[in-house]
């Protein structure tokens, strides 16, 4: 199996206070200080009950302060195929959207009210196609993504359990761990 399009969402600590219009302020940023054409705009989803709340635009990925299922949580959409194997791939995602969630917990704009708990995360393939809801599935994604994980982690604990075994839904992992280790650490292990 090919991994494309995946999608990791790190959730943000109980204690964080969201600010739809903070998040905001930072993608304008970003989007400002971008030495590429890659970002495109941001769109404002906040009014959406348990939606995609903003969202940053490029043309290879996706960002946004996700409230699905009322969770809020950073999340990285990768939209274009990226290379390497499966388990480079992972790495790739990993490491992408702990880089953004570290510069996020340091953007003044967000007034150190947000935080993120890297040992909590979902995991998704976003294209039934290539990545069906199945049991089968589940344990090939598993065979690339828990060395990564291990990796990630170092000697700290953490399950790999599917969020729902309905074939309508799409293919998701939530990925909880026992450990304490901050963004910054485990963006270390993954060599980020």
């Amino acid at each position: 199996m090919d991994l494309q399009q995946i999608n990791v969402k790190v959730f943000t600590t109980e204690d964080s206070k969201i600010n739809y219009t903070n998040f905001i302020k930072v993608f304008n940023r970003w989007m400002a200080e971008a030495d590429s054409d890659d970002y495109l705009n941001y769109a404002d989803y906040s009014h959406v009950d348990a939606g995609p709340g903003v969202l940053l635009i490029l043309k290879q990925a996706n960002y946004s302060i996700d409230n699905a299922y009322h969770e809020h949580g950073f999340l990285y959409n990768r939209k274009h195929a990226a290379d390497g194997d499966n388990g480079d791939k992972i790495r790739q995602a990993l490491t992408e959207v702990l880089s953004k969630c570290e510069q996020l917990e340091a953007s003044a704009e967000l007034e150190n009210a947000v935080h993120f708990n890297g040992a909590d995360l979902l995991f998704m393939i976003n294209n039934r196609h290539l990545a069906p809801n199945t049991s089968e599935i589940a344990e090939a994604v598993q065979a690339d993504l828990t060395p990564v994980l291990q990796q990630m982690y170092g000697d700290d604990d953490f399950t790999v359990e599917r969020t729902s075994e309905d074939a309508r839904e799409r293919f998701a992992l939530r990925i909880s761990a026992n450990s304490d280790k901050p963004i910054a650490e485990l963006l270390a292990n993954l060599g980020g």
